[in-house]
């Protein structure tokens, strides 16, 4: 079975979402592919869910791998703790709240079996809203994007996470970056890229993100650590690919221009310009100025 159908690691992450969980793992379950497993990192939830994930393992004892934290440890240690579990040929990754739609680790791993040079497939996404379970709109719906690492670094993560299947040998060995405790995800796209590889997209909605009021965000005042770890990611990547300098600064003055109503205004602006002068930075400065500061776009 292994030569024919590869063993494919589902990584489920999880943090008190007892309520979404089940109806995650059996989406799982009800996968056509023959030859998979279940990799379940839990980070010390307090809401029932290991209790909950002992009973699948008691159930499906060759099915599922668990990994339950004693204690809380943040989201990329969880997220690492699925990594280092999985055996699999292929990573399939989805967070413990969203859905696999029937067909959708035959028809990705079928792409990459046909595609060898291809590292991580994606697909569209069905985003949902959890009270009504009506569609609010699909994620791929403007980019749908093919490319490589440098594709990765310049546009972002365009790649819904729970649309990802990843082959586990161009993964990073160290995993998730835990100099990164939130966003952490970019970077290990990037890394598993940097690999050699491509990225390339299905067109085909296979799974389903859920939209509720514990991962809605929201309009913070401060810089958050998720806009942060966005900057070092910046960092790490200028240091390890430095061929893609260029690349990496116009995303870091991006970046610093979305912070500037959070940051110091007029030196975040002007850190902006220095380092990818726009048309925007220039004019949001001279606006300011001219306004003495009373307008800030």
């Amino acid at each position: 079975m292994e030569k024919e159908y590869p063993l494919v690691s589902i990584a489920i992450i999880t943090y008190n979402q007892k309520d979404y969980l089940r109806e995650c793992i059996e989406s799982c379950l009800a996968q056509d592919y023959p030859n998979f497993e279940i990799v379940v990192a839990d980070d010390c939830s307090t809401d029932g869910t290991q209790n909950m994930l002992r009973e699948y393992e008691a159930k499906y004892p060759s099915k599922f791998v668990l990994r339950l934290a004693e204690k809380n440890q943040g989201i990329t240690p969880n997220s690492n703790a699925a990594h280092f579990a999985c055996s699999g040929e292929y990573i399939a990754w989805i967070g413990g709240d969203d859905l696999m739609l029937p067909g959708k680790l035959t028809k990705q791993v079928a792409y990459m079996e046909q595609n060898p040079n291809c590292t991580i497939c994606y697909h569209n996404l069905d985003v949902f809203d959890s009270g009504t379970n009506k569609t609010l709109y699909y994620f791929n719906e403007k980019n749908k994007l093919n490319g490589d690492v440098r594709t990765a670094i310049k546009c972002g993560t365009f790649n819904g996470a729970c649309s990802n299947l990843v082959r586990s040998d161009k993964a990073p060995k160290h995993g998730f970056d835990n100099s990164l405790p939130v966003a952490s995800d970019w970077l290990y796209w990037i890394e598993t890229l940097g690999n050699t590889g491509t990225i390339n997209y299905i067109d085909e909605v296979l799974g389903r993100y859920r939209r509720h009021e514990n991962n809605i965000t929201r309009a913070e005042k401060h810089v958050t650590q998720n806009e942060l770890d966005h900057l070092v990611s910046c960092q790490i990547i200028i240091a390890k690919y430095p061929q893609y300098f260029n690349d990496v600064m116009c995303v870091y003055a991006k970046r610093l221009m979305g912070l500037r109503h959070k940051a110091g205004y007029v030196s975040t602006l002007w850190r902006s310009f220095c380092l990818r002068p726009s048309i925007k930075a220039t004019g949001a400065l001279a606006i300011y100025f001219i306004s003495f500061g009373r307008i800030r776009q």
